[in-house]
């Protein structure tokens, strides 16, 4: 789900060119839902915090940004669960 109004997207993308598909390509996935509590509101793991991901992950919730370490592929904004 989108955390941001078009304003702030429009604001970025003239910083990051191409950002705008970036975050659109996370708000379009399909991922999987918690084994634990059954939510879909997941995201994927990504690690490495650089401005444009930054960015996206202050963007959307389907991206869960971390700065180092990969302990799963997806992520559960519900109940806090890292799942493969």
């Amino acid at each position: 789900m989108l955390k941001v109004d078009e304003e702030w997207i429009r604001r970025v993308e003239k910083q990051y060119p191409g950002i705008r598909q970036n975050i659109d390509s996370f708000e379009s996935a399909d991922l999987p839902s918690c084994p634990r509590c059954g939510s879909v509101n997941t995201a994927v793991v990504s690690v490495g915090i650089v401005g444009r991901s930054i960015h996206v992950a202050a963007a959307t919730t389907k991206m869960r940004l971390l700065p180092d370490g990969h302990p799963a592929e997806f992520y559960c904004n519900e109940c806090g669960h890292y799942l493969d």
